[in-house]
């Protein structure tokens, strides 16, 4: 596992060569840059896995898995999804007693998942094997649809769930614990200073 803490001037020197629109947008680091995980596991409220729809990652069992990574539709994530209690919806605004999350795809795949902050607050993007951020708005991490743009694409479906159904799940639990381990790195990293929106 590596993990490494980067200014905000050094992490959107890197995550713009993909993610263009952020040079301009509001957004801020909540975590240290690492490896152990992915945004498909960080929108599960895990930081312990990397989590896709393929045999080389760690997925629900018992639903469909993609022949290709790269390929995996967006349906395998909806039924995966699924065992969570999340459940298609039209709307990305916040909703109360809810929690959502934002599912985006280029032209051949699912690439990429976001989680709504609490109180509606921006969205949570762990930003592949790199930092995680709170982004104000979707499109903030929104790009270019074509495969070869290597970009996250457009946001293609949001789901929701209820808080009542993250609490049986045990999901809660798992959310609480991360958040919690992110502001101890902010804590004994003070100089970081990663609440700083960047404008």
């Amino acid at each position: 596992m590596a993990v490494a803490f980067r200014t905000a001037p050094e992490v959107l020197a890197h995550l713009s060569r993909w993610h263009p629109n952020l040079a301009t947008a509001q957004w801020r680091i909540s975590s240290a840059s690492d490896d152990s995980y992915q945004c498909i596991a960080w929108a599960m409220g895990r930081t312990d896995r990397h989590a896709w729809p393929h045999l080389d990652y760690w997925w629900f069992s018992g639903c469909p898995q993609a022949q290709i990574p790269e390929e995996a539709p967006l349906e395998y994530f909806i039924e995966g999804f699924s065992v969570l209690g999340y459940q298609p919806c039209s709307s990305k605004a916040y909703e109360v007693g809810y929690q959502k999350l934002a599912i985006y795809a280029n032209e051949v795949g699912v690439t990429h998942m976001a989680r709504q902050h609490l109180f509606g607050l921006g969205w949570l993007s762990k930003m592949g094997d790199y930092e995680d951020i709170v982004h104000r708005q979707l499109d903030d991490i929104a790009g270019d649809v074509s495969s070869g743009a290597y970009q996250y694409g457009r946001v293609v479906q949001i789901l929701k769930r209820s808080l009542w159904v993250s609490l049986i799940k045990g999901c809660m639990f798992r959310c609480t614990r991360s958040s919690w381990k992110h502001w101890y790195c902010r804590v004994i990293r003070p100089s970081w200073n990663p609440r700083r929106w960047n404008m």
